[in-house]
């Protein structure tokens, strides 16, 4: 989602965002929107090489870097403005032709780079509890003396993060050695650790 600007829009611009639902339909091949008190709008997943060469091609900025994507059009770009009461918003699709990379400021070859899509800086964030809860230990302000338990207080630290993958782990930081996380038969390369 964009703004009038092409800047990107995100949760720390309007927290109203999080109240946006996203439900892929893949029987109809649809993404369904839906927000609180307004009808769901749903835009097709199909991808028309003939409809990407009329469309409107945009630019928008993720963490600085230029990003090319796909209007979706006006229907969903007013669903989402008066969602949001924030006029002029788009959404983008990223354009397959769209090839983003996250520099780790390592010594990768451009080929060893990973690709990123629109996301900050990895396809996904992994927050380990124990660390989590080793940083609140640290942190005089969050020890506060709330009416929360522990770990009502733990949970509440853990979603600030906005993790995809929560693990825990019998050591605080353990996670900082890792160079690969496998879950099932998938194996996930690390990209370095968050700056979060």
């Amino acid at each position: 989602i964009v703004k009038s600007n092409g800047v990107a829009l995100t949760q720390k611009i309007d927290t109203k965002l999080c109240m946006i639902t996203p439900k892929i339909d893949v029987e109809q091949n649809i993404l369904q929107l839906s927000y609180p008190y307004m009808d769901p709008i749903s835009i097709s997943l199909h991808y028309n090489n003939q409809k990407y060469i009329q469309s409107t091609i945009c630019q928008s900025k993720v963490c600085g870097d230029r990003v090319n994507g796909i209007d979706c059009g006006d229907k969903i770009g007013e669903w989402l403005s008066d969602a949001l009461c924030i006029t002029g918003l788009r959404l983008i699709r990223q354009s397959k032709f769209d090839n983003r990379k996250f520099n780790s400021k390592s010594d990768q070859s451009d080929d060893q780079l990973q690709e990123i899509s629109l996301s900050n800086q990895a396809q996904f964030l992994l927050i380990n509890i124990t660390s989590v809860q080793w940083l609140q230990n640290k942190i005089d302000d969050w020890l506060d003396d709330s009416d929360d338990n522990l770990d009502s207080r733990l949970r509440g630290f853990v979603d600030r993060f906005r993790g995809n993958l929560i693990v825990e782990t019998s050591k605080a930081l353990e996670e900082t050695q890792w160079k690969y996380i496998n879950i099932g038969k998938i194996q996930l390369k690390t990209n370095g650790q968050c700056t979060r």
